[in-house]
This record gives structure tokens, C-alpha cells and sequence, in this order.
């Protein structure tokens, strides 16, 4: 089984950075080559795995991260960009590059790449916009010589992830205009063939000003076990509901215009 976790940082100090970002041809998306360059990073993840988990096929080790970016030498548009570099498994970080590289897989393709690709192809419009990407080998003298390197850039929509606390102390009527365009917004998403893997609010991008809203969060897309018929539990799924009230004791909620239904859920 593979472990994420936030420890240690591997993908450091490229704030400035530029990179030209070529995707490979592949009908009918085309890509013009363009340079991007690094203006802050926002996070990173570790995906730790064992030698033999990989054997089993439980995938390799990498870091992923993720940075805010425009095109080299423009003030804007905005993109996101995720760097997945492949890690060695653990207890071998320290061993000679010989042995390292002797982990080296092929070009890693993670299924966010998979998911944005695909909207892409059937002409998605709910989700954020895939930019390119880009498949590298690291250097001799890096981590793992000959390892993976995978660029994902996609276009940064208006708005932020919406916040629990501030849905929640929304009033009722506003709550329920939220509602209604995810509603819309979702199942315009259900078709496809990939969907938010653990879902909540902050995978819902929402632009408080103009009420224009979009999914994104896909670096754990996943396409089995989809559920393609819209229910109330989608709203659930998503924080929108609340089917536990006893979330309240956690994140304090201060509507006074809760309505309960027969399932006792809250909305």
C-alpha cells in the first residue's frame, strides 16, 4: 500500500524557475509549445512505496508538487502546474546512484493527466482547461538518475475552493443558490468518465462575485465505480448537506436557518 504524506520537501526553490512545456502530439488534442514560469509553490505531497508493493503493482514512489505559474514574460493568465518526480523506495535514498537508477520507471502518466486529458477530448466545460503537458527523465545527478519527471498544466479558473464556514453561515436562500448551480454544474459532469475521488467542498471552485463555478481537485481522479445518475447524496458528498449534525461541535456554524428533512439531514 502505498502512504502520502507532507514531510520533507523535495521540489524546492523554484519560485522563478521557466519551463518549456511541449506536449506530445496526440489527436485531437494539439498543443502549442509554450514556456511557463514558476511564481509560487503551494504545496507538496510524498507518495511513499515499497519495493514490493511496486512489484504488485501498486505504482511508483514520487513527490507531487503543486505551484502557481503564468507564461514566461506576461503578467497573466494564471495556470497551475503539478511536477510528479519519481522518489526511491524507502530505505534506498542513501544508496549509491547505481542503485537508484536501477529504479527508474517509464513515463508516468497520473491519473489527473488521465482525467484532464479526457475532459479535454470530449469538450468538458465544468472543469479547468488542460494546458499541456510533458513527460521528462531526471538528470544523472539527481534523485533518481533516468527517473520520471511529469508536467500537468491547467488553466486557473475565476474563484476559490468554497469554504465550509462560509457556506454554512450563508443564509438559506444563498445556500440554496449555491446548490442549485452545483447541481447544474455536476451533472453536466457526470457523463464523462472520471469524478472527484474523496470529494467535498474544496473541490468545488466558486467565484462569489459572479456565481460562476467549476470541479477541479483531480490529482486522485479516479473512473470505476462511478456513479453517473445525480441524487441528493452528491450534495452530501460535498458538504452542501450536512448528514451528520454533530459536525457542528467541530466547525461552529452561526445560520439560525437550518431546515432539517425527513432524513434528518440539514440544509
Amino acid at each position: 500500500m502505498s502512504n502520502s504524506s507532507n514531510s520533507g520537501q523535495v521540489l524546492s526553490d523554484l519560485e522563478g524557475t521557466q519551463i518549456l512545456i511541449s506536449s506530445p502530439p496526440q489527436p485531437p488534442i494539439n498543443f502549442i509549445p509554450e514556456t511557463w514560469e514558476i511564481v509560487e509553490k503551494i504545496e507538496e505531497e510524498t507518495v511513499t512505496q515499497s519495493e514490493q508493493n511496486f512489484i504488485d503493482g501498486g505504482g511508483p514512489a514520487y513527490v507531487a508538487g503543486k505551484f502557481l505559474c503564468r507564461p514566461s514574460g506576461a503578467q497573466g493568465p494564471l495556470a497551475f502546474l503539478r511536477i510528479y518526480q519519481q522518489i526511491p523506495w524507502p530505505g534506498t535514498e542513501l544508496q549509491k546512484a547505481s542503485v537508484r537508477a536501477a529504479q527508474a520507471t517509464g513515463p508516468f502518466e497520473p491519473p489527473e493527466l488521465q482525467a484532464l486529458k479526457h475532459f479535454k477530448q470530449k469538450s468538458c466545460k465544468v472543469v479547468p482547461d488542460l494546458l499541456g503537458y510533458q513527460f521528462e527523465k531526471q538528470d544523472k545527478g539527481d534523485i533518481i538518475p533516468g527517473g520520471f519527471v511529469t508536467y500537468v498544466i491547467w488553466k486557473k479558473v475565476p474563484g476559490e475552493p468554497l469554504d465550509f464556514t462560509r457556506f454554512w453561515n450563508c443564509t438559506f436562500s444563498e445556500r440554496q443558490n449555491i446548490r442549485v448551480k452545483f447541481r447544474q454544474i455536476y451533472e453536466m459532469l457526470l457523463p464523462f468518465d472520471y469524478q472527484v475521488w474523496a470529494p467535498s467542498s474544496t473541490k468545488i471552485i466558486y467565484e462569489w462575485s459572479t456565481g460562476e463555478m467549476h470541479i477541479s481537485g483531480f490529482k486522485d481522479a479516479t473512473n470505476r465505480f462511478l456513479d453517473k445518475v445525480w441524487s441528493d447524496a452528491h450534495y452530501a458528498l460535498h458538504d452542501l448537506v450536512l448528514v451528520d449534525p454533530s459536525i457542528k461541535s467541530y466547525f461552529p456554524i452561526e445560520s439560525i436557518d437550518l431546515e432539517r428533512d425527513d432524513n434528518g439531514w440539514e440544509w
